[in-house]
């Protein structure tokens, strides 16, 4: 078994008063595809005891024993990153033995990392790479958006209060850090 390394290796950078960069390596990251309003999905909130957002763009949170919090995040109609959830893969293996249970779980937690941006210049930091608008009205807690930062395919996160979570390709990792800690150079 090849070991998972971290890209950036843990890095942190910046103060809490201004804004925080630091990786998040190492998350546990399932990829759910599964027919939306079928028999299958429902046997899948069934098995995982959490619901899945309805929406894209949406998020939903649940404690998961002593796991801490597992997070679902919608990203098209059929497709879900379930993220912290380490017995994800084991609640569905039951499902995937049977012939008329139709979906795809994999285990996608090796191929990216999490930057993490906290702090009250967060949003500030993200607007100089990020397209979209992140203002409270537009871009509120619990919601997911997929495009590009920096020329690198990611996937950003709003899960609290000046948090943003940033996943990001391992191969892009080391590259997207650089632009946001460029970007944040002005707060540090």
């Amino acid at each position: 078994m090849i070991a998972k390394e971290s890209p950036l290796k843990g890095m942190n950078i910046g103060s809490a008063a201004m804004v925080v960069i630091r990786e998040l390596p190492g998350l546990h990251t399932i990829d759910l595809r599964v027919a939306p309003g079928t028999s299958t999905q429902a046997a899948v909130v069934e098995a995982l005891g959490m619901n899945l957002p309805a929406k894209a763009g949406q998020s939903l949170e649940r404690s998961v024993s002593d796991e801490g919090n597992a997070h679902v995040l919608c990203l098209a109609p059929d497709w879900w990153l379930i993220v912290g959830f380490r017995e994800a893969e084991q609640k569905l293996a039951s499902l995937q033995s049977k012939d008329h249970y139709h979906f795809s779980a994999v285990d996608v937690g090796g191929q990216r990392t999490t930057i993490e941006l906290e702090g009250p210049k967060a949003c500030e930091v993200l607007a100089h790479l990020w397209e979209q608008d992140l203002r409270e009205k537009s871009f509120p807690i619990a919601s997911v958006s997929q495009g590009q930062m920096a020329k690198a395919p990611v996937i950003v996160w709003h899960n609290g209060a000046f948090r943003y979570r940033v996943m990001v390709r391992s191969s892009f990792a080391v590259h997207l850090w650089k632009a946001l800690v460029d970007a944040a150079e002005e707060w540090m």
